[in-house]
């Protein structure tokens, strides 16, 4: 349940120049000096610390096969050592797990592209002499074997762009004789699992009879083999490899990804532990991840691989497959399907199936009537074009969406898209690398409304363009707002929010000519990776002239660890990485209108 970029990046402490020498670690093994210690490389050939003396200094990156950080951090991680190898710097990269092997180690590492030296046997003993903790995770030594930094590669979160470059700023200082500002911070990426690193306990919390059934209900459909959970949670085994992210995410509700706050609209598919699932979890992992009596654990859950709904009545591919690459940050990539119907076709439900849940993080339907996204993938030679902050177009309809876990959303008795005749389907993918090079061609299904009497479904844009975010402004609020006919009610059935990076949260409310208050939305940590349109259990009534009012807020600091820009700077409304954006795309029925369409409600 981990999404290992999600976590927030905060410096811990500051050491002297001099350094520190590596002293007990916080596992049951027991640390040898590091400067004793042996280890061989991938070919047998034996090493120690005095085959490094003539090094000007010496970088131990701790690597796994399993954690899905080091494909995102290995471009980076070469980058850094075709510079700083030839000014005299040694580099190793350790694989201490305690579930490594020489075949997987050698594969991940080819797979990587990994040019500097590579240890299995003997890792874990130099893991415990650094007190590692997370992987990737570095280490810069002096050749007398002083620790002159640990910690994070960069502050890379969301973006491949760094506010800080915290591994190269203390090699350039160690090689000009100067002393490491920085030389300790907090590390992003997954917990380090060595060998008798267990802990025991009474086992009052096992998985068959408690964790399992949490699991399988809220984790296991996206955390499964061939899906886009970065590691599968299918059995007592899995959970217990990743018993340490499990409690972690859940204690600070980042997993599962659900953004919406409680109390502010009642939602479909809501995906919430309670307090009681967590403390339960925690409990289990702290206590030895106790098995308890497996056979009569739960059974796994089935997932069917067919259209939820049964055969749609169209269905849209992209039109040719699309290749990623195995390494490196996210892609976020659109593709246009021209689609021509019958007069007067209304869509009531979508399935959009990934073509290859393992790297399709998430993905959006639009409708364009514009020409421009067509336009914009004919200039790209590549399949679909690149677009950061948004399709380059203002979209007619938002068809819908799909993210891991979630199921296919059809809507009430009734309520239906009228789709134009001729239009260009647009479909938004993220995509996420898990290291080697992956292929998608994913499919979109429609199902068609035959209900006798239709209720048209529009989208309304609440959104500000008109903003300049200053550099260094913690709290910056944007806001915008739209009223309600005056003369008859409309009923809101989902909406979405989207910004960029820098912003943190948003909140909308509708405000009713009699005083009341309708809370619609509130995300108190928006993540740019995780967008997702909430569909309403329920239809809301917006009585006439009710006032929708949204606000967003944005941290243009350089405390803000997603901050594209080093140091802050000035932020106005864009498509770019360094730009912003803030739209609230409500979907609505009003009674009277005879169609589908978009309506504008942006400053």
């Amino acid at each position: 349940m981990v999404r290992w970029s999600i976590a927030v990046l905060a410096l811990i402490g500051l050491l002297g120049f001099h350094g520190f020498l590596p002293g007990e670690p916080p596992t049951r093994g027991q640390a040898i000096p590091l400067t004793e210690l042996r280890w061989h490389d991938l070919n047998g050939n034996a090493m120690r610390w005095s085959d490094l003396r003539g090094s000007k200094a010496i970088v131990i990156l701790t690597l796994s096969s399993r954690c899905p950080a080091v494909p995102r951090y290995a471009p980076r991680l070469n980058r850094l050592y075709d510079i700083y190898s030839k000014r005299g710097v040694a580099f190793i990269g350790i694989y201490p797990e305690a579930d490594e092997n020489l075949d997987k180690v050698r594969d991940h590492a080819l797979r990587m592209g990994f040019r500097f030296l590579i240890v299995l046997d003997g890792a874990p003993a130099i893991a415990r002499a650094l007190r590692a903790t997370h992987v990737p995770q570095a280490f810069v030594l002096s050749p007398q074997g002083r620790v002159l930094y640990s910690g994070a590669i960069d502050s890379v979160i969301k973006r491949e762009v760094a506010q800080h470059y915290y591994l190269r700023d203390a090699l350039d200082a160690v090689l000009n004789g100067k002393p490491v500002k920085v030389a300790r911070t907090e590390v992003i990426g997954c917990f380090l699992s060595l060998p008798e690193d267990q802990l025991t306990s009474a086992p009052r919390v096992t998985f068959a009879e408690h964790i399992a059934p949490i699991l399988y209900e809220n984790c296991t459909t996206c955390h499964r083999l061939g899906d886009i959970g970065p590691f599968p949670l299918q059995t007592y085994e899995d959970a217990k490899r990743w018993a340490k992210e499990i409690k972690f995410y859940t204690q600070n509700r980042q997993m599962p990804p659900w953004k919406p706050v409680p109390g502010w609209g009642e939602f479909r598919e809501a995906r919430r532990l309670t307090d009681e699932q967590i403390r339960l979890i925690a409990e289990w992992v702290d206590s030895g991840m106790p098995a308890g009596d497996l056979s009569r654990a739960p059974k796994p859950p089935k997932f069917d691989k067919g259209w939820y709904f049964g055969e749609p009545d169209l269905v849209l591919e992209m039109p040719e497959p699309y290749t990623l690459d195995g390494t490196g940050g996210d892609e976020y990539r659109y593709f246009v399907i021209p689609v021509e119907l019958p007069e007067g076709v209304a869509m009531e439900a979508i399935d959009i199936q990934p073509g290859n849940r393992e790297v399709v993080h998430h993905a959006n339907v639009f409708v364009d009537l514009s020409g421009t996204a067509r336009k914009l993938d004919a200039e790209d030679p590549a399949p679909g074009y690149a677009r950061f902050g948004g399709g380059g177009f203002i979209p007619a309809m938002m068809l819908g969406g799909w993210v891991p876990g979630m199921r296919p959303m059809r809507l009430d008795p009734g309520y239906a898209v009228l789709l134009p005749r001729k239009f260009d389907l647009v479909l938004q993918i993220h995509y996420f690398k898990r290291g080697k090079r992956e292929t998608d061609r994913t499919r979109v299904g429609l199902y068609f409304s035959r209900a006798k009497e239709l209720k048209p479904v529009q989208l309304v844009v609440i959104g500000n363009t008109r903003f300049v975010i200053p550099p260094g402004e913690k709290h910056y609020e944007i806001r915008a707002r739209w009223k309600t006919p005056p003369d008859r009610p409309v009923y809101a059935l989902a909406i979405m929010a989207h910004m960029h990076l820098i912003a943190r949260g948003c909140e909308v409310v509708a405000h009713t000519p009699d005083g009341r208050t309708i809370p619609l939305l509130k995300i108190d940590d928006y993540d740019f990776n995780w967008q997702q349109t909430y569909f309403y259990k329920q239809p809301i009534e917006l009585p006439p002239g009710t006032l929708i009012d949204a606000v967003g807020w944005y941290d243009n600091s350089s405390d803000n660890p997603n901050n594209p820009s080093n140091p802050p700077r000035e932020v106005r409304y864009g498509e770019r990485t360094y730009d912003e954006m803030f739209y609230i795309f409500l979907a609505i029925h009003d009674p009277q209108a005879k169609g589908s369409y978009l309506i504008p409600a942006s400053l």
